[in-house]
């Protein structure tokens, strides 16, 4: 089956969002994600794909479903265990676009995704020790090469800079926003892989209201169609599902009629 861009667009007054698969990689294998517990995700099982090796996980995803944008996070470079470049290397080279999480904070770590192939680098404020330093990131990069993350756990802001840790996901969002940040992820790690709905369209809905002109992302506890629907509805661009793909929670049929192009 060809692959299928989604694209986020207006027709006829009706809004059509992205659904990004997410692929976690640990030791360079692909595992599955619950709750932001990093040290005790295990290796993937799926009724989808038939291997844990990143790379075939997403060739697989990409022939069963129809969109093509994928969300890496590389967990081993994100605590600082060193970059899976020739992972991602090979799932760059499957043709289909992927927006990677690497911990990356700079101009050089932002560089080096971008020669191997990666679209998109998510700059997450979880690893970030100066937000205002990311102005370095945005006077340098395209708009479109760049996608900023509001990290929480439990509703809390998840960053390094002091001077942000009990400020409001929305101001940050804000500041991103005058930084130059087009794209951004709201994603509450506690949320992952729970299956309890997404708790973060409310703090998105703020966001949308304060910077009408970003292209937000979420996810997390995506249990069924219902969820999308609800995410839709507060016209999210693109929703992060794992779980509820890889264990049919998220019927291909059905996925398949709401995003097909």
């Amino acid at each position: 089956m060809p692959v299928r861009v989604v694209e986020v667009v207006f027709i006829e007054g009706i809004f059509r969002m992205q659904l990004i698969p997410v692929i976690d990689i640990r030791n360079g294998i692909a595992v599955h994600a619950v709750a932001g517990d990093r040290k005790n995700y295990q290796p993937l099982k799926s009724q989808l794909v038939t291997s844990c090796e990143p790379a075939i996980v997403l060739k697989q995803l990409a022939s069963a479903l129809p969109f093509q944008r994928c969300y890496v996070a590389d967990l081993d470079a994100i605590e600082g265990r060193g970059l899976n470049r020739c992972t991602l290397a090979e799932m760059a080279r499957t043709g289909v676009s992927m927006m990677v999480d690497a911990g990356t904070v700079n101009s050089e770590q932002t560089e080096e995704l971008l020669d191997l192939g990666v679209d998109v680098v998510v700059i997450p404020s979880e690893s970030l020790p100066e937000v205002m330093a990311v102005r370095e990131l945005t006077n340098r990069f395209d708009s479109d090469q760049l996608c900023a993350s509001i990290d929480m756990k439990q509703g809390q802001l998840l960053t390094r800079d002091a001077a942000w840790l009990h400020r409001r996901p929305e101001e940050l969002a804000c500041c991103f926003d005058e930084l130059g940040f087009r794209q951004m992820i709201v994603l509450d790690l506690a949320a992952v892989g729970s299956g309890h709905g997404i708790p973060t369209l409310e703090t998105c809905r703020m966001i949308r209201r304060l910077c009408p002109n970003l292209q937000l992302i979420t996810g997390g506890g995506v249990h069924s169609m219902d969820c999308l629907a609800e995410a839709e509805s507060a016209s999210i661009h693109g929703v992060l599902v794992s779980s509820a793909l890889h264990d049919g929670r998220l019927p291909l049929d059905q996925l398949t009629q709401k995003f097909r192009s």
